[in-house]
């Protein structure tokens, strides 16, 4: 009786053990394959005709200015492109530190930016593309039915999603007017205030950027680089 009880022990760990195992392999697997985003998609001549559009309206006027600058056969930016693999660690990255911070990311905002017109930022680091514009990817999270970008706040060991862009005081609206950039214009209040938590540290960006910009050098898929 004790060895058939043992061993009816054993059947019913080895099977736990199992469920288990299948249980936290399901876990972290990828999400189950759904077909493409039907709303999303769209075909290579549609992909062909856009680009044609931007190369007639916008590429020229970009090179334009930048050529007025410094004449030196300036080539706007046609594309950029990250490693899949990379795309999937910054996917994993944002899901898993929305997790901590307990909100769910509803979408992915890509800005159109520009990288300065010098060798490196403000802050002393390099600048990578110098002139050339680029995009920079912000996750968002829903704030009273409107999706606002964020970065993660950890104080005390508690993480909190932290809207980038927060209403600018009087103050800080007066201190903006005051202030002027490089080119002499006056910098937009509002757009990218920093949150207090970016005053104080502690806080962790979800923002993804240096892309592999062409041209150059690239090959393009849908024409020259001109």
């Amino acid at each position: 009786m004790k060895s058939q009880n043992l061993n009816r022990i054993l059947i019913l760990m080895c099977i736990n053990l199992f469920l288990f195992s299948c249980q936290d392999a399901g876990t972290h697997s990828e999400p189950p394959y759904e077909g493409p985003p039907k709303e999303h998609i769209i075909s290579v001549e549609r992909a062909q005709e856009m680009y044609n559009v931007y190369t007639d309206r916008r590429v020229p006027i970009i090179q334009k200015y930048e050529d007025s600058v410094k004449a030196d056969s300036f080539k706007p930016t046609r594309y950029a492109e990250y490693d899949l693999g990379v795309v999937k660690q910054y996917i994993a990255y944002i899901e898993h530190e929305a997790k901590q911070a307990n909100v769910d990311i509803k979408t992915l905002r890509f800005y159109l930016s520009n990288y300065p017109n010098s060798d490196k930022f403000k802050n002393g680091d390099p600048v990578k593309y110098p002139r050339k514009n680029s995009f920079f990817v912000v996750p968002t999270m829903d704030v009273s039915g409107e999706n606002v970008g964020f970065s993660i706040e950890e104080t005390g060991g508690k993480y909190t999603a932290v809207p980038i862009n927060r209403h600018p005081t009087t103050q800080e609206i007066n201190q903006d007017e005051n202030q002027k950039d490089s080119t002499g214009q006056i910098n937009e209040a509002g757009f990218f205030m920093p949150n207090n938590s970016t005053l104080q540290g502690g806080t962790t960006s979800l923002i993804l950027n240096e892309s592999h910009l062409s041209p150059p050098p690239g090959n393009n898929d849908f024409g020259n680089d001109n």
